[in-house]
C-alpha cells in the first residue's frame, strides 16, 4: 500500500489458506490510518466474514441477473459514487 494512492486487491486461494485473515488485516491497516477501505465479496457468505462487507452486486448496484447490456445503477451524486471516485 502506497501513501496517497488508490488500490484494489483481489485475494484468491484454496480454502483454509488465510484469505479472510489477510483481507481483514488489510482492511484494519487501511482503516487504522483513517482511509476508506471497502470490503466487497462475490458471495453472501464471504460478505458476512468481512467487517463492513457487502456483495459486489449490492455495493455497486449490479443488476441480477446481468445481461450483455446491463449497467450498474449508481447515481453520480450518491454516497456510493463519492466512495468510488
Amino acid at each position: 500500500m502506497r501513501r496517497g494512492s488508490s488500490e484494489a486487491y483481489f485475494i484468491d486461494g484454496p480454502a483454509g489458506t488465510g484469505k479472510t485473515f489477510l483481507h481483514s488485516l488489510i482492511l484494519s491497516m487501511v482503516r487504522s490510518i483513517r482511509h476508506i477501505a471497502l470490503a466487497v465479496a462475490g458471495s453472501g457468505i464471504a460478505e458476512l466474514l468481512l467487517q463492513g462487507g457487502r456483495t459486489a452486486h449490492s455495493r455497486f448496484k449490479i443488476p441480477v441477473p446481468t445481461h450483455e447490456d446491463s449497467v450498474c445503477s449508481v447515481n453520480h451524486r450518491s454516497p456510493t459514487a463519492h466512495l468510488l471516485i
